[in-house]
């Protein structure tokens, strides 16, 4: 799998998510079968990211940041749609309701139905959309993040952060942790910060099975380690793994999908067991 470069999947799937080669090759694979089940080109390219929306037809979404903007794509691999309106596509982010969230260079961020690519909404000033569960996301902005609820409208006010975007963020249905440049905080439901360290953990999952969070620690020597840690910060568990490429959380938290040059593992997030998702 030394090709494969990311891998996506909204939290709450329980089966299929979608990988992608440094230029327009994906694979969608299911978890339940361990096997790839569709492979295609699209115009996804370096500087751009895939999204697998899933739904009765389930949809790859793929971005280009250069001139072929962003379509949508059934598993067969039929292209169902393009839009050339913008260019620059960054991030694409999978939502409940067989949406996707498009985030450029410029301009605000574009949430599409994934089946026709028609646009539903925009949201201005909006960086980047994080998916935390089906009913709840974080919007990104330039020193500033905010939940919001499955129609994408605020449930609270904005959280102030560093100069630099939010990129991990993960909740317990009470609590929000984010990265926010380099230090760790842990959100109160008033909006309080209950902890903030600098430590580089990035929040990646809540693990409802053992209520902990989750995480792949990256070191700046080049080794990772798995962690799991408490409300207050407090690390419960470490072990070293492999340094990912890419990693999607799936199972509403239950399970990390990590791709590294190996190939694929699913990760339980209750006891670190790991099984490899077929082959390359």
């Amino acid at each position: 799998m030394s090709d494969l470069r990311q891998v996506a999947a909204p939290p709450w799937e329980e089966d299929l998510l979608v990988t992608a080669e440094f230029e327009r090759v994906v694979h969608v694979w299911s978890r339940e079968r361990a096997a790839r089940c569709a492979t295609f080109e699209t115009v996804h390219d370096d500087g751009s990211r895939v999204a697998l929306v899933p739904g009765e037809r389930p949809v790859v979404v793929a971005g280009a940041y250069t001139r072929q903007g962003v379509c949508g794509y059934d598993l067969s691999g039929e292209r169902l749609w393009q839009d050339r309106s913008r260019t620059n596509v960054q991030v694409l982010t999978a939502l409940a309701g067989g949406r996707v969230a498009v985030s450029c260079d410029r301009g605000p961020t574009r949430v599409l139905d994934a089946v026709t690519g028609e646009e539903v909404r925009s949201l201005r000033g909006v960086l980047r959309v994080i998916a935390l569960t089906e009913d709840l996301s974080l919007a990104v902005g330039g020193g500033w993040c905010r939940l919001l609820d499955r129609c994408l409208d605020p449930v609270a006010p904005r959280i102030a952060t560093g100069l630099g975007p939010v990129w991990f963020a993960a909740t317990d249905g009470e609590h929000l942790a984010i990265e926010d440049n380099g230090f760790l905080r842990i959100l109160d439901p008033d909006g309080r910060d209950r902890v903030e360290v600098g430590d580089h953990l990035r929040p990646l999952a809540h693990d409802p099975v053992t209520g902990t969070w989750v995480t792949i620690h990256e070191t700046w020597a080049g080794r990772a380690s798995l962690v799991r840690f408490d409300d207050d910060a407090v690390v419960l568990e470490e072990r070293p793994c492999e340094r990912p490429r890419d990693v999607a959380v799936v199972d509403a938290g239950k399970a990390l999908v990590v791709l590294t040059g190996a190939g694929l593992q699913v990760v339980d997030c209750s006891n670190w067991s790991t099984r490899a998702l077929g082959a390359a």
